[in-house]
């Protein structure tokens, strides 16, 4: 039956269809793929892990999918980050380095753990701790905590700068306001407008004291080199002369007279600008130095196992800072799994009802008209989460097992319908019918004749059916009555739904894109099979 496919006039005009060649080598790349993992899968599990620390035997195991590589929503493709991110980053690492500092303070000679071991699973998957001396991992610490501390203060300190050059900039327009509606004689509004200055001297003053308490923290944990108190001119300003000059705004009678020290603000203006950008560059300086200490004490890998580290990083990491680029690859295999098995389950069982409806006719064709019926009148999104949404709370929650059932009880309809129709044709031509009159039996002439003949329409519908069950787990995992652990494109894209807003779309970018290519393929190759073996251009 193959060869007769393989020679027929459909075949080669398939053939000649350079897209849907194109879209075949797409295809077998997936499948590729996901008979790489479960081959890998099954030789872990024989070997009892043995593979779990293969760079590349083992990255693509479910170990791998939860494998923490890096920082929370690492960007990828190298793209910079913000120093806000970069400092969060720093956290992590250090955090690293400092929790297993606290480990081996704390072990006990009589347990197994040893300090070598501390180590080894200190830092990331694919990026471990160096190896240095206790004492060396201890100062290490201390030092990054240190680090850490003069890049917290500045922080908090450079919006204070940035606000009061805001505030000083509104002051003056808000005095000229003052002015004209004192010509105007409306108490109230002048009231307010006058409430409105002193509200900005006070937030400026509140705005110098916020800064000289985090800035003086500043100065106690970096050296002089890099900033110095002598040297901060906004520091120099007293801020009881800004109070002062809030206190005499309300006793001002003849509001076309200055309201406020100007040449006080504008000091103070000009001292926060300058202290902005020293601030700023204070921060760019001690996050190099956390850099630096971040990659000597967690150095980048090298040589192979450094390509496949940069490889898993290359779309950054999801909000628990798994690899983006290893879990969507996985969920490549379940979208394959899934198709697959929804794909010949329902075509099997469809194509079986559908022909033995037309063949037999009867009774047989009633059943199966009313059964497919039924189920047509649901809708199909509507049907497929309440089958999947029976199985919530049992053993097998979670699992890929309601989906299969969601679809197979789901997507036969179409092969039946397409099956029948064509089955109904097939029986009433002369070689069935001679077949027939020689006496053949009718399951003989069921399986010997009518199924063979509508083998095209069945490739055709598990194409179609294929693109329906990954889109289909897509959309019910996303709903959350599909896999509940592990790696699918449906988990990828609930799991991004809070990184949206905050402008990371490498997760989400990653799961569509991988899906989007596997779709476009099969449609391309299912338009190019409906094309090539459509009965009308078949001889």
């Amino acid at each position: 039956m193959m060869q007769r496919i393989l020679n027929s006039r459909g075949w080669k005009k398939f053939r000649r269809n350079k897209a849907a060649m194109a879209m075949l080598f797409v295809i077998a790349a997936y499948v590729v793929i996901s008979l790489w993992i479960v081959l890998t899968s099954a030789i872990n599990w024989m070997t009892h892990g043995a593979l779990e620390d293969r760079p590349v035997l083992g990255a693509l195991l479910v170990s791998g999918t939860k494998a923490r590589v890096g920082p929370d929503e690492f960007p990828g493709f190298g793209v910079s980050v913000s120093r806000e991110k970069q400092y969060l980053n720093n956290v992590f690492y250090l955090g690293l380095l400092q929790r297993a500092a606290d480990e081996v303070a704390g072990l006990d000679p009589s347990f197994d753990r040893t300090f070598e071991d501390v180590l080894r699973d200190s830092g990331v998957s694919g990026r471990p701790l160096i190896s240095v001396s206790m004492e060396a991992l201890k100062l290490d610490a201390e030092h990054g905590a240190q680090l850490l501390q003069s890049i917290r203060e500045p922080s908090l300190a450079l919006p204070s700068c940035t606000k009061l050059v805001e505030l000083c900039d509104m002051l003056p327009a808000q005095a000229k306001h003052v002015q004209e509606i004192a010509k105007s004689d409306d108490a109230k509004q002048l009231d307010n407008a006058v409430e409105s200055v002193s509200n900005t001297m006070l937030n400026i003053g509140g705005h110098i004291e916020e800064y000289e308490k985090h800035i003086r923290d500043l100065y106690r944990v970096v050296d002089e080199d890099t900033a110095s108190e002598d040297a901060d001119a906004l520091l120099a300003i007293d801020v009881e002369d800004v109070y002062d000059m809030d206190d005499a705004l309300f006793d001002i009678e003849d509001y076309n007279e200055s309201l406020y020290d100007a040449a006080l603000i504008d000091r103070i203006r000009s001292a926060a600008a300058a202290q902005q950008t020293k601030v700023s560059d204070v921060i760019d300086v001690q996050i190099g130095r956390v850099n630096e200490l971040v990659s000597r004490v967690i150095p980048m890998p090298s040589g192979f196992a450094g390509l496949v580290y940069r490889l898993k990083m290359i779309c950054g990491t999801d909000g628990q800072g798994r690899s983006v680029l290893v879990r969507a690859i996985y969920s490549a295999k379940i979208a394959i799994q899934v198709g697959v098995v929804t794909g010949l389950s329902a075509v099997l069982f469809g194509s079986l009802l559908g022909a033995a409806a037309a063949f037999f006719g009867g009774w047989v064709d009633h059943s199966v008209n009313w059964l497919y019926s039924t189920f047509s009148s649901i809708p199909s999104l509507v049907l497929l989460a309440v089958l999947a949404f029976m199985f919530m709370g049992s053993d097998v929650d979670g699992t890929l097992v309601p989906l299969y059932v969601a679809f197979g009880m789901t997507y036969w309809i179409g092969p039946c319908r397409v099956i029948r129709g064509e089955a109904m044709k097939i029986k009433e031509l002369e070689y069935v019918q001679a077949a027939t009159a020689i006496g053949f039996g009718r399951f003989y002439i069921l399986v010997r004749h009518i199924i063979p003949n509508t083998l095209h329409l069945m490739f055709i519908n598990f194409s179609l059916l294929f693109i329906a069950a990954i889109k289909g787990e897509v959309i019910l995992t996303f709903l959350g009555l599909g896999l509940k652990d592990g790696a699918s494109w449906g988990l990828m894209i609930n799991q991004s739904k809070s990184q949206i807003v905050q402008d990371f779309f490498w997760q989400i970018g990653t799961a569509t894109f991988f899906m989007f290519v596997l779709v476009l393929a099969f449609n391309i190759l299912t338009d190019a099979l409906q094309d090539a073996f459509d009965p009308k251009h078949v001889s």
